[in-house]
């Protein structure tokens, strides 16, 4: 079951963006549009407008827009579906499904009224209990905090909750994972017993799990709903919820690794603080987090285990930082957690270490170079060995070219492409003294027009907007196409100023959202069968169609609807259209080629241009040959 094309359009008409915004925002009226600081990236000065008329918000800073839904979802954090019931919700409509819904028991509850219902019971329990609220006392823990976070306490008997929630239940007790099956043919017993219990909520605050911490000192020192229905453990960050709001105005996120250090942060005055969910952090903690703000700050305790929590945190947030945002380090004396640290120095001395945070690229050379001499040989060999794959995976182009310019310096290596070439790494040629024919372009720093990181973007020369229409065509033809080539495109195509680039992103931006149970276009695309079945064309045109029904409420629609229509009456088949597509990546990186090589020859010749340019003339050789050859098939296939 879906919500229904035609609601979401009746929902968008009938819905104003400015009352939408402003209840989150407070916008100031400039004329025709109202006005703010933009609540996705930092700034003084007011960039970001809301247009009443045209119904969509833009950040002419950070270049983010959309409709009232799609600010929802950015802002608030929400999947699609979840964006379009709460703006229909706060303006009194009823959202409209299609298809089948699914068959339920009506005499079984939900299982989010049941995790509420536990609650209850557990928050009435602590005030009971003398031992419980001692423990909280004693670790400073205030009533509004304990009131704030709802935190509760799990008696020492076995069968509280079927008392509580009543007779009859325990199927769905267990199913909640409240309870687990007795042995030995044995009744179920309640999970938790005897602990300290934090409930875990989603995004829209619904108790979704639990996580429960001893008084006792036993072991393991916390325990954690398992996966159910309503919870996956691997995804879900304590604490969000409730810091959500703060972290988006204070445009940051500290992720520490503790429950208690969440909370003793919170009552401190960092509300932004929270913490990934089972024994490490993943990167699906590190996607939902980056997708409410542009910053996030990892606390580490200072011991071993804690450095090497934090360079399993840098491998897995490099490959997804977008452009504008960024991850940095603290690593607290060995002994001291957040919670121990900010009841012992104060919340000043931990703001300091906060505003004095290790950026990333930092850190990663200071700990990849861990015990070794950049000056002898073997050293720097094995630490350009370790840098190299961390390097590459980095998606953002702008940011990996400055990696890279870090690493080049530790080494004392004074000519960054000699190095990105070592390292498999391709390197944008400088253009002072040239113009920009199109394709690709070196970043050159200027007062006006800049990204993030101070860069300027690159605009594409007329002529290859074709490629570029002909490119979006096919991965709206194919959707499976654009996940092919989904990282290729977005390094290509991040820094590009050109209308058409743009909507190959957002494109690709709509088949790889997930929705909060996980879901995403791109997983329907791995079931598409070969394209030699009877079944292709019908499984493709599903997934067109549920794309174009998201794609409905962006910018850049009509030119996707566009092309669709092109490659229909073109009658491109899949085999011509995947061949045209790796034919089109070639002729861009071929001229890329072209202009290192044009550069190189344009001055002096040193020992390592030579070998540069050497290597630079055998891939241009190659990526002639590949295109030459590609030509010919994608004219046998068209005749098929």
């Amino acid at each position: 079951m879906f919500i229904a094309q035609s609601f979401i359009k009746d929902l968008l008409e009938r819905v104003d963006i400015f009352d939408t915004i402003n209840r989150r925002v407070a916008l100031k009226v400039k004329g025709e549009n109202g006005w703010a600081c933009c609540p996705f990236h930092n700034e003084k000065t007011s960039s970001f407008s809301v247009s009443r008329q045209k119904q969509f918000y833009h950040c002419f800073g950070c270049g983010e827009h959309g409709n009232a839904i799609s600010f929802l979802m950015k802002y608030e954090g929400l999947d699609f579906t979840s964006a379009v019931e709460k703006l229909a919700q706060e303006n009194g409509l009823q959202v409209r499904y299609e298809g089948k819904p699914e068959k339920r028991n009506p005499e079984a509850p939900r299982l989010v009224d049941l995790m509420t219902q536990a609650q209850e019971f557990y928050r009435s329990k602590l005030k009971t209990s003398p031992e419980a609220l001692k423990y909280v006392t004693d670790r400073g823990l205030t009533p509004e905090t304990i009131e704030k976070f709802g935190i509760g306490f799990a008696p020492d008997n076995w069968r509280n909750l079927v008392e509580v929630i009543g007779p009859g239940k325990s199927k769905y007790l267990i199913e909640a994972g409240l309870q687990r099956e007795g042995k030995n043919g044995n009744e179920p017993y309640d999970f938790f017993r005897n602990r300290l219990m934090f409930p875990i909520r989603n995004t829209r605050g619904q108790i979704i799990a639990f996580s429960a911490r001893t008084m006792t000192g036993e072991e393991p020192k916390y325990i954690n709903t398992g996966e159910t229905p309503i919870f996956k453990k691997g995804s879900e960050v304590f604490g969000l919820f409730e810091a959500q709001r703060s972290i988006r105005e204070k445009k940051r996120a500290i992720v520490v690794e503790g429950q208690m250090d969440v909370i003793q942060l919170s009552q401190a005055g960092f509300k932004e603080a929270c913490a990934p969910l089972g024994t490490a952090i993943r990167s699906e903690h590190v996607e939902k987090l980056l997708k409410i703000t542009d910053h996030i700050i990892f606390s580490f305790d200072g011991d071993n285990a804690g450095r090497k929590a934090a360079r399993r945190a840098m491998e897995l947030t490099l490959p997804l930082l977008k452009q504008g945002q960024k991850a940095s380090f603290i690593f607290l004396p060995e002994g001291e957690d957040p919670d121990s640290y900010v009841k012992k120095f104060g919340a000043s001395e931990f703001e300091k270490l906060v505003s004095k945070s290790q950026p990333l690229s930092s850190y990663l050379i200071e700990n990849l170079s861990e015990g070794l001499d950049l000056k002898v040989p073997e050293d720097k060999s094995e630490f350009l060995s370790s840098a190299a794959p961390l390097v590459r995976s980095i998606t953002n182009s702008v940011y990996r070219t400055a990696v890279l310019s870090n690493i080049a310096k530790a080494v004392s290596m004074e000519d960054v492409r000699v190095l990105g070439a070592q390292l498999g790494i391709s390197m944008p040629a400088p253009t002072e003294g040239r113009s920009f024919r199109g394709g690709y372009q070196q970043w050159q720093r200027q007062d006006s027009f800049q990204t993030n990181y101070g860069f300027a973007r690159r605009r594409v020369a007329p002529e290859k907007d074709r490629l570029l229409r002909t490119l979006l065509r096919n991965f709206v033809l194919y959707p499976q196409l654009a996940v092919l080539y989904e990282k290729a495109a977005t390094e290509l195509f991040s820094s590009i100023e050109n209308e058409t680039a743009q909507t190959i992103l957002s494109l690709i931006a709509v088949i790889f959202k997930e929705s909060e149970d996980g879901y995403s276009i791109q997983n329907s695309l791995i079931s598409i069968p070969d394209p030699l079945s009877s079944q292709f064309e019908e499984k493709v045109e599903s997934a067109r169609s549920l794309i174009l029904t998201i794609v409905s409420l962006e910018e850049g629609r009509e030119l996707i609807q566009e092309e669709l229509v092109r490659g229909r009456d073109l009658g491109t088949n899949y085999l011509a259209a995947e061949k045209e597509t790796q034919m089109i990546f070639f002729k861009f990186e071929l001229e890329h080629v072209e202009e290192e090589k044009k550069k190189i020859l344009s001055g002096t010749l040193t020992e390592e241009d030579k070998d540069l340019l050497r290597i630079y003339q055998n891939k241009a050789k190659t990526l002639k040959l590949q295109i030459q050859e590609l030509t010919k098939k994608i004219s046998q296939d068209l005749h098929h």
